[in-house]
């Protein structure tokens, strides 16, 4: 690990910072310069669009990089100086332009933030020796549901490849029913849990390799398992709520010209014969299409498969559609549910309370 990429590795650029406290912006790159104090030698620091920093010492004398600095088996007095020098023009630009965040993956950071914002629980970090390794309890019992921890690699046995084996990655452990641990194992970036009772708890790397609304939704299985008679309030129902933004797709449309039937990605262990409830975001903010799922587990070739990471598909079948005034939001949290921002499973009290809206 670099000297920048072990000194930043909790740490992001505030980018307006980074402008005021001088920086230029070159080829998609923010870069500063500054002599380093009382030495013939120049610190260069490099800023990525997406906060990734790199940076080197110039000998001036030469106008070539300083490289023993990076060398540690050298360890004489003047190679020292120069080193503490670059420290200190590290530390400077640290405290005017970077603030802290808890942990080093970009994704285990908006992971924290979708916990937070939908449990009301922040992190805990109850270990000396491992600073950034944090834990969420549920509210009810005070019972772990997530623990994002620092692992080397090879020690999740994943693919080669990936990742060298020693390199230190992050991952989050969570609770999962042993009857899906199987086929929760056999997907990418989902492993055997690292240091816990691997029959009830699975780890998932948190380099992106699955996209965050997949992650959340393990992590409200989870937490459903954790809390208090949580697996109960779920468990059994068949069905799941998704959501849709009526300004990026028409629906209505959709099934038109799929005479009925949709491909939608797939999140989850969603099955052929479970229920699907789209959930319409403003100006709806209601459930108003219930679906069948007619076909799971195809490649998904959709619009967002690099934005967003998406790599596989169903195929819903329409079976009614509902007024916006029938299902809204209100009714929905009335019901033990809430906004559908991600693909999750549907409340067994809210599903009874549709059903006996319905006559069924």
């Amino acid at each position: 690990m670099s000297i920048e990429t072990e000194y930043f590795k909790r740490r992001r650029p505030d980018f307006r910072r980074l402008e005021a406290f001088g920086f230029e912006k070159r080829d998609g790159l923010y870069y500063y310069a500054s002599p380093l104090a009382g030495e013939d030698f120049r610190g260069e620091l490099f800023v990525t669009v997406r906060g990734e920093v790199s940076g080197r010492v110039i000998d001036l004398d030469t106008d070539e990089e300083y490289l023993p600095i990076r060398l540690a088996d050298q360890v004489g007095e003047f190679v020292g100086t120069v080193r503490e020098k670059y420290l200190d023009f590290l530390m400077g630009i640290d405290e005017a332009c970077f603030v802290p965040v808890h942990f080093i993956y970009d994704q285990a950071n908006r992971i924290e933030a979708e916990i937070i914002s939908e449990y009301g629980v922040t992190p805990e970090f109850p270990w000396e020796k491992y600073p950034g390794n944090g834990t969420f309890k549920c509210k009810s019992n005070g019972k772990w549901f997530a623990a994002i921890l620092t692992v080397e690699y090879g020690k999740l046995g994943g693919p080669a490849g990936v990742h060298e084996d020693d390199e230190v990655v992050e991952a989050v452990n969570l609770k999962a029913d042993p009857e899906e641990m199987d086929a929760l194992t056999s997907r990418d970036g989902i492993y055997p849990a690292y240091h816990m009772n691997k029959k009830h708890w699975i780890s998932v790397i948190l380099d992106d390799t699955l996209p965050d609304s997949e992650v959340m939704e393990l992590i409200r299985k989870s937490h459903c398992l954790a809390g208090e008679g949580g697996a109960k309030k779920v468990a059994g129902t068949g069905a799941w709520m998704i959501p849709s933004n009526p300004k990026v797709y028409n629906v209505d449309a959709g099934f038109r010209g799929g005479r009925g039937v949709i491909e939608w990605h797939q999140h989850n262990n969603i099955k052929p014969g479970d229920e699907v409830y789209i959930y319409c975001s403003a100006p709806f903010s209601a459930l108003i299409y219930r679906c069948e799922v007619v076909e799971s587990d195809i490649p998904y070739k959709g619009m967002f498969q690099k934005e967003k990471g998406y790599r596989r598909a169903m195929r819903i079948r329409l079976i009614e559609k509902y007024p916006p005034d029938r299902f809204p939001l209100s009714f929905i949290k009335e019901h033990g549910g809430s906004v559908v921002r991600s693909a999750r499973s549907m409340p067994a009290e809210l599903y009874e309370a549709m059903r006996k809206k319905n006559g069924l």
